[in-house]
């Protein structure tokens, strides 16, 4: 997704974009520099300046992306996005690589797993979560052209897979999810936001090989939630599976759980989200280590989802 989001500033920059750093991402950032050395800023190792600069200069005019580490720019600098950014509801998008688990190995310093919760919770604030590069770059590329005012981006680290087709991805609206596969079977509804979604398509594969068909959704925007399809959804399908790396409080599931509050006839005791737990982890491992540790991988997904089907 990283690639994407740079391939995409490249290609589509326009007058009044600016991109700043706090201090990383010099390999993939490189083309950028050399083709625009006059829209890139070093803010070093200072989040919250890094914002602050990043408001007065869209206060300018400036569509400004600032770009970190998912905990740095997030968590850090949260007074500034508030204050400076969100209050004066201004064209700045933090951009955060690695959320969730991506930086599994460097302990919970570098772990993005509050950060959907803490930033969807501010007002006049857009909360992206790509599924995969294709949802990347087609995100990246409308917030550069189009005003969309603050957001933030929420991209995994790297080697993420392209999932969509180049047909699939031309129905991509921010605010609206994205069906991938749809079956005519509505046994059961797969929903996926952030890097869960090739995790969403690996288990919808594993359960037609037992006899189960599902569908899979992208939810890339997880504020504003597309409130009419999660609940056309919840009506249509027996049951629903939500997918996220992030904590189970105050993420796509609850967001999820909002959108159904006050509308008759739905039922929620199919519903089955998985979420990681709400604590901070003693484990190390790589990302994928981690996600079967807490039951959001493919195999313990399959696991959960076919024992509540068959009981």
């Amino acid at each position: 997704m990283r690639n994407s989001f740079f391939r995409a500033l490249e290609e589509n920059a326009q007058a009044n974009t600016v991109f700043i750093t706090g201090d990383l991402g010099f390999g993939v950032i490189d083309n950028f520099v050399k083709k625009f050395p006059d829209k890139f800023i070093n803010a070093g190792v200072a989040e919250q300046n890094m914002i602050g600069m990043a408001a007065g200069l869209a206060l300018a005019g400036k569509n400004v992306f600032a770009y970190s580490i998912a905990n740095f720019n997030t968590l850090r600098p949260l007074e500034q996005i508030r204050s400076d950014v969100a209050y004066h509801d201004l064209n700045v998008t933090i951009v955060s690589v690695g959320g969730g688990l991506a930086y599994g190995a460097l302990g919970i310093s570098h772990h993005a797993t509050e950060d959907i919760a803490i930033l969807r919770a501010i007002p006049n604030m857009t909360v992206f979560a790509p599924g995969d590069t294709a949802e990347a770059y087609h995100i990246t590329k409308k917030i550069i052209t189009e005003n969309l005012g603050p957001v933030y981006l929420r991209l995994g680290r790297s080697g993420e897979a392209t999932i969509h087709s180049e047909e699939s991805i031309k129905k991509l609206k921010p605010g609206k999810g994205l069906p991938l596969i749809e079956s005519s079977n509505k046994e059961i509804a797969l929903l996926s936001t952030g890097g869960m979604l090739e995790t969403a398509v690996n288990v919808c594969t594993r359960l037609k090989k037992k006899g189960i068909e599902s569908s899979v959704y992208s939810f890339h925007t997880v504020k504003p939630m597309d409130v009419d399809l999660v609940q056309r959804i919840f009506k249509e399908y027996k049951y629903v599976a939500s997918m996220e790396e992030h904590s189970c409080i105050g993420g796509f599931s609850s967001a999820i759980l909002e959108s159904l509050v006050g509308f008759a006839n739905i039922k929620l005791e199919n519903f089955i989200p998985f979420a990681l737990p709400s604590e901070f982890t003693s484990k190390v491992g790589d990302q994928n280590y981690l996600r079967n540790i807490y039951g959001i991988s493919p195999e313990k997904i399959v696991e959960k989802v076919y024992e509540k089907i068959k009981s």
